[in-house]
């Protein structure tokens, strides 16, 4: 399934518009992410991470962990670092590995970061892809609404039917 950024031309002009405007506006501190923004930053880092989707990435501990438990929870490289190697990204605005700038420069809340990047102590890491789908559905959560929306529809017509057996 090709996604509408699959192009590389239309991602590069796009990317180079982003790139533009993200040096016209380094003098402001801290400006707030549109929603166009964070659409195009957030397919670029799923992208980034489908470029080898079987690579295993190391999942890091929730923010509501304490300070001193938020370390990665392997020694893999996490989505954030893959996120990090990136120039464009950091060209852009990324301004270090921080959860806190990149919660910033994503515009994502501590839930949404937390549904990316972390992890628990059972599964610690995570293929590429996984995490990829993850940041799509964040930045955009219609398809998995409608599936659950379609679940739930076929158990109400389940029971229905089962009712009207009876």
């Amino acid at each position: 399934m090709k996604h509408i950024w699959s192009s590389d031309a239309r991602l590069k002009r796009r990317l180079r518009v982003l790139v533009d405007r993200a040096w016209a506006d380094r003098c402001v501190a801290d400006p707030e992410v549109r929603k166009e923004d964070r659409h195009v930053r957030l397919d670029r880092w799923a992208v980034l991470l489908e470029r080898d989707p079987r690579q295993i990435i190391g999942l890091l501990s929730p923010s509501w962990a304490g300070e001193d438990k938020r370390g990665p929870l392997f020694s893999s490289p996490s989505a954030i670092d893959v996120a990090w190697d990136d120039p464009i990204l950091r060209v852009m605005g990324l301004k270090s590995r921080a959860r806190d700038d990149v919660k910033a420069f994503f515009g994502l809340s501590d839930a949404e970061l937390d549904r990316i990047v972390a992890g628990s102590w059972r599964v610690r890491l995570r293929p590429a892809w996984q995490v990829a789908a993850r940041i799509r559905n964040v930045g955009d959560p219609r398809a998995e609404r409608l599936v659950v929306v379609g679940v739930t529809a076929i158990i109400l017509i389940l029971v229905a039917v089962i009712q009207w057996l009876r």
